[in-house]
């Protein structure tokens, strides 16, 4: 939950509690690695207004469309004791291969949308995220147009409150000219920051 809703709020002691209920380091570390992906998960379902299209026996699952967010911690008292640590990153060498090769896919390419949009994106993420010194690497947010305030909007409402994500806050970018392809990837960046934001804070508090 706390890695999920509060990620700056996670601890050596919070994730040693896991231990104490008999998961392992490997466990412990592909826990935290599962909760990171269904962060992405979640945030393109709703980002997008992905549907069940199946019959299933589980309850179905209602948000409550009007909790508010966690508030997020200032850059002062953030998360950021770990500058200068470098990125963690897991040990499981196929989990590790196949997060870098997602990251890469996802932050390495110039179109639809570009680079300094993608970095854009993610330096949002990364702050609402607590993920302080991961916004840092992606950069800083200076001279913004309207066009980079928009996608600033999108990125902090899809981070913030996922479940409160409208058919208009895409409407808004398909206005401004994004295909659909780009409204994808647009998804894609703030999502898997947001898992990866996670991945960093969790390793660095098992570790």
């Amino acid at each position: 939950m706390t890695l999920t809703a509060r990620p700056w709020a996670l601890t050596p002691q919070t994730v040693a509690g896991a231990g104490r209920h008999g998961l392992d380091e490997q466990q412990i570390e592909a826990s935290i690695g599962v909760i990171s992906m269904f962060n992405y998960f979640t945030r393109v379902a709703d980002a997008t207004g992905i549907e069940f299209d199946y019959k299933t026996p589980l309850p179905a699952f209602e948000p409550d469309l009007r909790q508010a967010a966690a508030p997020r911690p200032r850059r002062s008292s953030s998360s950021a004791g770990g500058a200068g640590r470098g990125r963690q990153r897991p040990r499981h060498r196929p989990l590790r291969a196949a997060w870098e090769s997602w990251r890469a896919y996802v932050m390495e390419a110039d179109k639809p949308i570009s680079r300094g949009e993608r970095r854009l994106l993610a330096i949002v993420a990364a702050e609402e995220s607590g993920d302080w010194e991961g916004a840092r690497a992606l950069g800083e947010l200076s001279s913004l147009t309207d066009g980079d305030s928009r996608l600033i909007r999108f990125a902090r409402k899809l981070s913030r409150q996922p479940w409160g994500m409208e058919a208009s806050d895409l409407a808004e970018l398909r206005a401004a000219g994004y295909s659909e392809d780009a409204l994808l990837h647009i998804v894609s960046v703030v999502a898997h920051q947001n898992a990866d934001s996670r991945l960093d804070i969790g390793l660095s508090a098992a570790n």
